[in-house]
């Protein structure tokens, strides 16, 4: 008897027909598909997206416990170039990201494997959030420093402090 680790797994078993026959339709070999059969093996993304519009198998149906429910954030996987590009800059949307998967790692229905995954995504997603916010503080204090305006005034602060060369350095090396 086979062991169901998956929602994922459970409905392909439903499928009727030979491995082989799944594996042509599928374009993969057949020991493939005996592998995601036995559970031993879970599909990668291409395979996840034919079993989907061939069988209606949801891709993250493989992240589920048999029976469970793919819940509506956790099959939520396509996010539109076009909706990356218009709702934000990387921040807000690797932001955005981050609370979708900390959301989705509530559903108590998912595998180790899941949750596992969903962890290192967040880990992930942290590390970025951290480098974007890093990289706007640099960007804006070097658009500051850079700005002709900025460039202006500092050195008309120099050029008064002219007569007291002490002063005048302290606040060149302050103001760098």
């Amino acid at each position: 008897m086979t062991e169901i680790k998956s929602e994922g797994q459970r409905q392909l078993l439903e499928i009727t027909g030979s491995e082989d026959g799944l594996a042509a339709q599928i374009g993969c070999s057949r020991a493939i598909v005996g592998h995601w059969r036995r559970g031993s093996r879970l599909p990668g993304v291409a395979a996840r997206h034919k079993l989907e519009l061939l069988f209606g198998i949801p891709r993250k149906a493989w992240g589920v416990q048999p029976g469970g429910e793919v819940p509506e954030a956790v099959k939520q996987t396509n996010i539109s170039v076009d909706k990356l590009s218009t709702d934000g800059d990387t921040l807000d949307i690797a932001r955005q990201q981050l609370c979708e998967v900390l959301e989705a790692l509530r559903n108590p229905e998912l595998t180790e494997s899941a949750q596992l995954k969903l962890r290192d995504t967040a880990a992930k997603l942290l590390a970025l959030r951290s480098r974007l916010e890093r990289d706007r503080e640099l960007l804006e204090d070097r658009i500051v420093r850079e700005h002709p305006e900025w460039l202006r005034i500092k050195t008309a602060i120099i050029k008064a402090l002219t007569p007291y060369p002490e002063a005048a350095a302290a606040v060149a090396e302050a103001i760098q």
